[in-house]
């Protein structure tokens, strides 16, 4: 792969929009420290192993949790182990679309992972075990792994899932692994021998079942089985996989090439994108050199030859069936999406995670829709804020346990009013900036602050000296309020860097659907389609556009700091969404000096009709109203109008539509109680008036 060293080093979230970019950005960069002479590479094929039989390897599930959405069910791993064993038996359903010519050339390796059934200490095992630990996640200790955790790394397969990876200043990874030299002659230490994945999107781990089968395993056990990438370590054309049937190519590929996709002059067939070694979306295939070496590797590997012996199989148990585990269940279960906001009123997917088998479950959620569920995966809604108690009951014929965990529901997301041809965050309302979302990986929260502002008395507010990311979303902007096409998100920034330092990150302004908070969603992934996105070009905007003065001082602006930043809404995009901002940086500094946001605002396409700019208005009467209001429509009936109500947090109370009389009346117990209201009003011929009432009995 030819690297391009600025938008790798700009922002990371790219590894998220494409699922696997940097699996193993330590092969990339060779820092996994492996010698490999021409020899090795040049190894003929070891017959010990190439023959018809299945190997069979002991595997054990590492899960990192605190108990949330990470601390997946053993349905997941079984869907995970499933799609492995398919890859690794070419029997994997998602291969129709490889080109004949590379058809002829797959390979079946014929390896076998079997959970384990003993333990290391001959104890009974179901081969997944739940770790209670705040290491969900590593900063650069992904190699300290092994002296922790794993089992004997030359007795078991150690997989370990977690929330994220780290991996010299690469915190976005969805799976890394150890490249294991084909030959023996290990020179670094055991805790190098790892190989690990993060649950969640884009991978086996989530869902149930999932929605297609995935191969990030597959892909990160052919590097554990000594298989580079099929484009080498990163030197373009001269660069090498050393695996003889696998053409030269170029660099990673992105999404599903046409064939032949050329590099590197392989023509007439190209690129090998379906290769499981590629980056592509439609990966399903080892070539049978692949197959060769990753066998010669079980066979000649120092830390891979005992897996496979007798004795080793019977030593962990998947030599035969044994009996289930004669013990009742460890109750325990996760919930919940990767930032853990749970919204009230929206439901939360729970899922059994106990170890052993159980074969009954019992839930019970205080103040949960529905209150009990006997379902192995429930789905709960929540209409009130605040903790609520979760207990499950997980049984067998051995006996029952029981676990209770208390939950926090954050509030329903908020709506901005529509005035005047646009929705507003000026982060003036209390209420609203306690609600505000945020998501904080390695960095610092934003804070709403009143040291200065655009326009009111407050700003949003972020400081310096943190590595990786603080996100922020808004609330919900309605687009279907907000006339287009040409329509924009506007915002006021003032950023103040100081000379010297430097830094490697930006803002990524992102949108997303409300209260969805996944990891891909989150990053603004371009291939969530209708889910989420970027609203700015390249990888985010860059520190440098963002800047408004030069200190070494704390930055507080004054008010000729600010500038206006103006992105594109897509005209294709349409319903509610959250606008994300999130900072990244990727190496500690004190460049920045301080990063203030204010007055996020979608404004429409259409602004020179809007009915209250051009001076038309609507009667609304009486105002206060104390009995009912009534909005007079005039002539408005002839062009279809809709009428909208909004309490003072932007909710929508009331929607009429299709209507014919002049005259719409609507009593004030049908609103609520006394206070002020606002309203919107568009017709079919694009016009749109806004305003306020009052309720006052």
């Amino acid at each position: 792969m030819k690297k391009n060293i600025t938008r790798i080093s700009i922002l990371l979230f790219l590894l998220l929009i494409a699922p696997r970019v940097a699996f193993t950005q330590m092969e990339w960069k060779q820092t996994c420290g492996i010698v490999q002479p021409p020899t090795t590479h040049l190894l003929k094929p070891d017959t010990t192993v190439n023959g018809d039989s299945v190997i069979i390897i002991p595997t054990v599930f590492h899960i990192l949790t605190e108990g949330g959405a990470e601390n997946v069910s053993k349905t997941q791993i079984f869907y995970a182990l499933q799609f492995l064993n398919q890859d690794f038996n070419r029997q994997n359903p998602d291969t129709i679309g490889i080109p004949e010519v590379f058809q002829q050339l797959r390979g079946n390796p014929k390896v076998e992972f079997r959970l384990a059934r003993l333990d290391p200490q001959g104890n009974c095992t179901d081969g997944i075990e739940r770790i209670y630990t705040p290491l969900t996640g590593t900063y650069d200790n992904f190699l300290q792994l092994q002296p922790n955790f794993s089992w004997d790394h030359t007795r078991y397969l150690n997989i370990y899932v977690m929330k994220w990876i780290d991996y010299q200043n690469s915190p976005l990874y969805t799976g890394i692994s150890y490249l294991a030299p084909v030959d023996s002659g290990q020179n670094l230490p055991a805790q190098w021998d790892a190989l690990a994945v993060v649950y969640g999107e884009g991978n086996d781990l989530h869902g149930i079942p999932p929605e297609s089968p995935n191969h990030l395993l597959g892909h990160e056990m052919g590097h554990y089985l000594g298989l580079q990438h099929i484009f080498g370590i990163g030197a373009g054309c001269f660069d090498d996989d050393y695996v003889f049937d696998t053409p030269l190519q170029d660099s990673p590929s992105n999404g599903c090439p046409d064939f032949p996709h050329i590099s590197c002059i392989n023509g007439p067939n190209g690129d090998m994108f379906n290769n499981l070694m590629d980056y592509s979306a439609c990966t399903s295939m080892f070539s049978e050199g692949q197959v060769d070496r990753m066998r010669t590797c079980l066979a000649q590997n120092e830390w891979r030859t005992g897996y496979w012996t007798q004795a080793n199989l019977a030593a962990t148990g998947v030599d035969t069936e044994l009996p289930v585990c004669a013990n009742p269940p460890v109750a325990d279960f996760g919930y919940g999406n990767y930032a853990g906001w749970l919204c009230a009123g929206q439901p939360i997917q729970f899922y059994e995670a106990a170890s052993v088998n159980a074969t009954s479950y019992q839930w019970e959620f205080s103040g949960g829709i529905p209150s009990t569920s006997s379902d192995a995966f429930a789905s709960v809604v929540f209409a009130d804020t605040g903790l609520h108690s979760v207990r499950l009951v997980a049984g067998n014929s051995f006996g029952m346990d029981t676990i209770e965990k208390m939950i926090r529901i954050k509030p329903a997301e908020v709506y901005y009013t529509f005035n005047i041809n646009s929705m507003t965050e000026s982060f003036e309302d209390p209420v609203f900036n306690q609600q505000i979302p945020q998501w904080i990986l390695g960095g610092k929260e934003w804070s709403v602050t009143n040291l200065a502002a655009y326009s009111g008395a407050n700003s949003i507010r972020l400081d310096s000296g943190f590595k990786y990311f603080s996100v922020f979303f808004t609330h919900t902007f309605d687009l279907s309020q907000i006339p287009g096409p040409g329509r924009k998100l506007v915002f006021q920034v003032a950023c103040g860097l100081s000379n010297a330092g430097s830094i490697t990150g930006g803002l990524r302004v992102t949108w997303k659907r409300p209260c969805v908070y996944e990891r891909q969603i989150m990053s603004g992934d371009s291939n969530g389609g209708a889910e989420c996105g970027a609203l700015h070009a390249g990888d985010a905007l860059l520190p440098d556009e963002l800047k408004t003065a030069t200190t070494n001082a704390a930055f507080i602006p004054n008010s000729s700091q600010w500038k206006t930043i103006t992105l594109e809404i897509p005209d294709t995009l349409t319903g509610e969404i959250q606008i994300g901002f999130d900072w990244g940086s990727f190496t500690v500094t004190n460049k920045l000096k301080g990063l203030y946001l204010d007055d996020i605002r979608l404004i429409s396409g259409n602004t020179g009709i809007a009915g209250n700019a051009s001076g038309i208005h609507l009667n609304v009467f009486p105002n206060p109203g104390f009995e009912s209001i009534t909005f007079d429509l005039g002539n408005f009936t002839a062009s279809q109008p809709e009428i909208f109500i909004y309490n003072s947090t932007g909710v929508v109370l009331k929607h009429f539509s299709s209507l014919h009389s002049t005259l719409l009346q609507i009593p004030v117990d049908e609103i609520g109680s006394d206070g002020m209201y606002f309203y919107t009003m568009r017709t079919n011929d694009q016009q749109f008036l806004a305003g306020k009432f009052i309720i006052q009995r």
